[in-house]
């Protein structure tokens, strides 16, 4: 039998894929649904800042930000 390439493309993937397994679908615990949410909004919030461009073309002497009190003082 001569030798004779797929001619679809698609077709052969499919060949190709049918004998792989799809993988198991997991329910992600409680826990991991509230620490996604909690790096979501961090997420946010920082790009949030980052567009407000706090301290933007301002030289500032100290790391301390301006209106922060520290206990310590």
């Amino acid at each position: 039998m001569a030798y004779r390439p797929y001619p679809n493309v698609d077709r052969a993937l499919k060949q190709l894929d049918r004998h792989y397994p799809d993988p198991p679908a997991i329910e992600m615990p409680e826990g991991l649904r509230l620490l996604a949410k909690s790096f979501a909004q961090l997420r946010a919030n920082t790009r949030r800042a980052a567009k407000q461009g706090f301290g933007a073309g301002r030289y500032v002497l100290s790391t301390r930000r301006p209106g922060v009190v520290s206990a310590a003082s």
